[in-house]
């Protein structure tokens, strides 16, 4: 080999170990020690021993791969006390079932980068208020993230967050903008998609801090909208007797859960997570676990918008408000 393929040769390779010692170092800076037992409101040992009962014992389905999938737990406006306790039920969804590895952490300066995202198959928000990221430059990344194929997910606060950014709530599905109730009565939109199988067909009452999300209009039409999104769960208006606690929505339109499509990337909410009871639900954990599974690529569902299905799927009312709660303390 002449000395001057040999200089070239050479070059590569030490180009190629500082690409792959830059990676390394991105990836060693991400913070992964966040403790939901040590965290501003742990998780007790008795929430976590119900926790671990209430989980469920196998995926939904195998995954087509080993999974990696990033909770985000930051919050920089209301800290809500379930925090933690969804992210200690998240990380043992999947250490119980194998339906993905998942990695904790807290870090907005090492999280908002192609490099960092790009090592997991999809990024949890939890009860994220505030702006995640902040930089033009991170929330390119983030978008390309989700368009080019990995999940998004996001319970309850996931959706009031990053309101500077109008292509986030279009990404997500919704921005938040009150939440007006307490005990609410709840619809299954689709009793037949395998994100509500634990339903049994049926709808039921839960006491929740109960989030709408802000209405579209030309001038800014990025957002909620069944023409964009396969609603899974809604509340039963009629059914809740709370006429006279709205003024949020005119079309009284309640969405709770859904999944969508955005780019090749799958979406999945669930407002459904403000209490701390709700992550011991053994029916709710199935929800997020489906729910988790269709993000990352697994579970195959149809995420057609709720306005262009044709038939509609026989949606399931709710039971009237002076029902059992479904949710258990």
């Amino acid at each position: 080999m002449g000395k001057r393929k040999f200089r070239l040769l050479a070059l590569a390779v030490l180009a190629a170990a500082a690409v792959g010692t830059s990676m390394a170092a991105l990836a060693a800076d991400l913070k992964t020690d966040y403790d939901p037992a040590k965290a501003p409101s742990v998780v007790k040992p008795e929430e976590m021993k119900k926790i671990d009962a209430a989980m469920p014992k196998e995926a939904y389905v195998k995954p087509a791969k080993p999974r990696k999938l990033l909770v985000y737990v930051e919050s920089k406006g209301y800290y809500h006390d379930s925090i933690p306790v969804g992210a200690y039920a998240i990380k043992k969804l999947g250490q119980a079932t194998g339906a993905f590895e998942a990695t904790l952490t807290d870090d907005d300066v090492n999280t908002w980068n192609a490099e960092t995202l790009n090592q997991y198959d999809g990024i949890f928000m939890d009860n994220t208020v505030g702006d995640h990221p902040k930089s033009d430059q991170g929330r390119k990344d983030f978008v390309e993230y989700i368009k080019s194929g990995h999940g998004l997910m996001g319970c309850h606060a996931g959706a009031d967050c990053n309101h500077s950014w109008p292509e986030y709530a279009d990404m997500l599905g919704g921005e938040f903008t009150a939440h007006p109730w307490g005990k609410a009565s709840v619809k299954n939109e689709d009793p037949t998609s395998p994100l509500n199988k634990m339903f049994d067909g049926k709808g039921f009452v839960t006491n929740e801090e109960i989030y709408t999300f802000k209405t579209t209009d030309a001038k800014k039409p990025q957002g909620y909208g069944r023409d964009k999104l396969h609603v899974l769960l809604s509340i039963d208006y009629d059914a809740s007797a709370i006429k006279e606690k709205d003024n949020s929505r005119k079309d009284h339109d309640y969405a709770l859960s859904w999944v969508h499509e955005y780019g090749k990337g799958h979406v999945f909410y669930c407002a459904i997570a403000h209490a701390r009871y709700h992550f011991w639900n053994p029916i709710m954990l199935k929800h997020y676990l489906a729910g988790i599974q269709y993000a990352l690529g697994d579970l195959t569902a149809d995420a057609t918008p709720s306005a262009k299905i044709n038939p509609a799927p026989a949606i399931v009312a709710g039971p009237p408000i002076s029902s059992p709660t479904f949710d258990p303390k």
